[in-house]
């Protein structure tokens, strides 16, 4: 069973309520509050990030409230100023992975942002009126029990922040649409985020910063079967090494398969165990079979799950952040020499039951680092033959197909939304932008200045009609 983190280890303090944490790096956000102080990283800004709310929005949420048809506008503007904080607070953590040297990465997440902000309120309204709110819920609550889910931090964080926040904020620094314009598909796509994170954090909050960075969602009886393979290691033994490999191995590929993207991992965690130890549970997607490029992934599984066990006090741990793309960050910054533990599981298929999922052994993984590699070596042969119209249109799919495409499955409508919306179709406006988005700098300067300084998630103004759509393109 896991236990409360003790009071005696340095990282615990992090949770005491009048703790502000640690800063991880020393930039600071503006955004939409330039008369006030500027608003540092971590248990910090988020703090004053609330402070600053007009709403409710951001405490803790009753499950009659998420089941309310619509946010008011104080509400959607709280939401919009905490993403535009929250995407700043992960973005600044990894800027160096926002450009690659194959793909063109910058080009399609843009388009893929907008285009979502365009297509997703028909997708997420079609669902809600077929299963209701609360079935909206309970494909969030599905994630507590399961592992290899893609129903997890940073696929429900972008049905939001990305869908709603990026998306609009690269429509308005393209001037293509207005603050006011899209009202109530903001409302609709905040909604359905909203719904599915509270399902699965069960505790009032939806976003891992509202809770010190922290994402322990699975139940205690699937925590205690995962620690039931666990193997115990000493650091830098053969065990040790051959766990890490196995780890870099699967998450290279998993990056790839998602075009160069963090949909294709995912971390929840800290969970304390009775000996003083961490455990984080890594979901690592090497094959995911939507997609007409992982054809060189044939013979993997969907997900490789590892139980990583971590210690704290051999480390030294000052901080640990789980934060809402899935990704674990710690002071001191590299934890890997302090993995005491760990555990590798397959499951086969996305839909596989929990009751298929199976282990291998510490000693058996080599057959699957070979697979891992090869198909690894064959989606860059596969990739650079790709033209770059190719590569941005791949890109597209890996992130607006990917990021609402777990809950579409989880709510059974996939093939139904398929049929009756055209889900692959991308809108005749976005494939514009895509002879724009070069110009003028627009992709390169313009729109990482609006996202990393939060400029660009201009609220909507007090005339702003809960109803409003888009009236007029002119």
């Amino acid at each position: 069973m896991t236990i409360a983190e003790t009071a005696t280890s340095e990282y615990a303090k992090r949770y005491e309520p009048g703790d502000d944490g640690l800063r991880f790096q020393p930039l600071e956000y503006v955004g939409n509050f330039k008369d006030m102080e500027p608003v540092p990283d971590g248990i910090l800004g988020d703090k004053i990030m609330r402070s600053r709310a007009k709403s409710g929005v951001l405490e803790k949420v009753t499950h009659e409230e998420v089941l309310n048809d619509q946010f008011s506008l104080d509400e959607l503007n709280d939401l919009n100023n905490y993403l535009a904080w929250n995407i700043w607070d992960v973005l600044v953590m990894r800027a160096t992975e926002g450009v690659s040297g194959m793909i063109p990465r910058q080009e399609y997440e843009i388009l893929a942002f907008m285009n979502e902000f365009y297509r997703y309120p028909e997708f997420m309204r079609m669902v809600t009126d077929q299963i209701g709110a609360q079935g909206v819920i309970d494909i969030g609550e599905s994630a507590r029990s399961e592992i290899g889910t893609k129903i997890n931090c940073v696929h429900d964080w972008c049905l939001g922040a990305v869908a709603f926040g990026m998306g609009r904020c690269g429509l308005l620094a393209g001037e293509w649409i207005r603050a006011d314009d899209y009202v109530e598909e903001s409302n609709i796509i905040l909604k359905f985020m909203q719904r599915v994170l509270w399902g699965k954090r069960q505790d009032g909050y939806i976003l891992n910063s509202q809770d010190r960075y922290r994402c322990k969602i699975h139940e205690p009886a699937l925590i205690d079967q995962l620690m039931g393979q666990v193997q115990n290691f000493d650091p830098g033994s053969p065990d040790q090494h051959t766990f890490e490999q196995f780890n870099a191995t699967a998450e290279l590929l998993a990056f790839f398969d998602h075009y160069d993207c963090r949909l294709g991992l995912g971390d929840t965690g800290p969970y304390p165990l009775p000996d003083g130890r961490i455990l984080i549970v890594r979901d690592l997607f090497v094959n995911e079979e939507v997609f007409h490029w992982s054809d060189v992934c044939e013979g993997l599984p969907h997900c490789y799950t590892l139980a990583v066990v971590l210690d704290p006090e051999l480390m030294g741990l000052k901080e640990i952040r789980v934060n809402d793309i899935s990704t674990s960050f710690t002071i001191p910054k590299n934890y890997v020499p302090h993995l005491t533990g760990g555990a590798v599981f397959v499951r086969d298929k996305w839909d596989t039951p929990m009751s298929d999922v199976y282990s291998v052994p510490l000693n058996e993984l080599e057959p699957h680092m070979e697979k891992l590699r090869d198909s690894t070596y064959r989606m860059y042969k596969k990739t650079a033959k790709m033209s770059r119209h190719t590569l941005c249109l791949n890109g597209i799919y890996s992130y607006y197909i990917e990021m609402i495409l777990p809950h579409l499955r989880k709510a059974g409508m996939y093939e139904e939304v398929c049929a009756k919306r055209d889900f692959w179709e991308i809108d005749q406006r976005v494939m514009n932008y895509y002879y724009e988005i070069t110009k003028r700098n627009f992709v390169q300067v313009v729109v990482p200045q609006k996202i990393f300084s939060g400029e660009g998630y201009l609220p909507f103004s007090d005339e702003a009609d809960l109803r409003a759509s888009k009236y007029l393109w002119a």
